[in-house]
């Protein structure tokens, strides 16, 4: 692959990565508006997904230079 096809794949993934953030911060957000509590693992689950989605913006703003 070239540097433009790495770069379109690793936006790709990070369009993915951002998506699945999005669904859990709003499942947890809809717990807190009922009045839930998300559990401990909902929320390291939302945690873990924050991080790829950071590290993959590193990545991708480090490949355009």
């Amino acid at each position: 692959m070239n540097d433009k096809q790495n770069l379109a794949a690793l936006r790709r993934k990070y369009r993915d990565r951002w998506d699945s953030h999005q669904i859990l911060a709003h499942r947890n957000a809809v717990l807190v508006r009922t009045g839930r509590q998300p559990s401990n693992e909902q929320l390291m689950e939302e945690r873990r997904a924050a991080t790829a989605v950071a590290l993959l913006r590193d990545e991708v703003l480090a490949m355009q230079g």
